[in-house]
């Protein structure tokens, strides 16, 4: 069964169900962005919220008429049913009322049927906005100041384990910081990351230096990724008049050098 095919299936099962006015594929399907390896996701439309929790619970006892399931879980949201047929194609439902359903815009979702006119409903495209405050940013930045400094404490103890995970965490603060520099774009999933970077970016983030299980080469990533998000970072504070935490950097930079001998250039 291909994603066609999984999409006609899911389109007969819920027209089928008599409590559900309404069907629209979201995510990567819904903006027009699917590939081979995209998830189905599809926004289940009540008319009243109060329906909500029944028709999540039918649906949950209803995938396997869709395709043989693998796997399938209710998540913790309460709103979503999570499943993985026998072929791992994977498909997600969420419950909304018609009233939440009316927020989304015309070019985020599209409709597999419609029996309450909720595309009627439905806001114009909208451009999309850098959801980016000073605050926010200073939350990224003082989180990798923070986490850069512990490396001190890793070291100390001995973890080189550990200290790759903090590297890790630190890499993915700059893939944050990057994604940033970028013209605002719609929200993606977690598996979406090469389409919300520049073939630029993404060919700095690989040319990282390797990760193996020593003190040099976690401290050679370390600085590698620390040199890479300072000046991002700080273009990003000078462009939207964010206080840089100057002290903070300085002390656990010159930290850094003294206890370990890792010189780091902030510039």
């Amino acid at each position: 069964m291909n994603q066609a095919d999984l999409i006609a299936r899911i389109t007969t099962v819920l027209s089928g169900m008599e409590q559900v006015g309404a069907a629209f594929l979201g995510g990567s399907f819904g903006r027009g962005e699917a590939d081979d390896y995209s998830d189905v996701d599809v926004y289940v439309v009540v008319s009243d919220a109060g329906e909500i929790a029944n028709v999540l619970s039918a649906l949950a006892g209803s995938v396997a008429n869709v395709s043989p399931i693998l796997f399938s879980k209710a998540l913790p949201n309460a709103r979503t049913v999570n499943s993985i047929t026998t072929e791992w194609q994977r498909f997600d439902f969420t419950v909304v009322s018609k009233a939440e359903i009316a927020y989304f815009a015309r070019d985020q979702i599209k409709p597999l049927f419609d029996r309450l006119n909720v595309v009627e409903t439905l806001r114009a495209p909208a451009e999309h906005r850098r959801n980016l405050s000073p605050d926010g940013l200073l939350d990224i930045v003082n989180e990798f100041i923070r986490v850069l400094g512990l490396s001190v404490v890793v070291n100390g103890r001995d973890d080189v384990i550990l200290a790759q995970t903090g590297t890790n965490l630190m890499r993915d603060m700059l893939i944050r910081i990057m994604a940033l520099e970028n013209p605002p774009q719609p929200q993606r999933g977690a598996l979406s990351l090469r389409r919300s970077l520049t073939p630029a970016q993404y060919a700095t983030l690989l040319s990282l230096p390797p990760l193996e299980a020593t003190w040099p080469s976690t401290f050679g990533r370390t600085k590698a990724v620390a040199e890479q998000f300072f000046p991002r970072a700080r273009a990003l504070a000078d462009e939207l008049g964010a206080a840089w935490p100057e002290e903070f950097a300085r002390v656990t930079l010159a930290h850094l050098q003294e206890k370990l001998g890792l010189k780091i250039s902030s510039a």
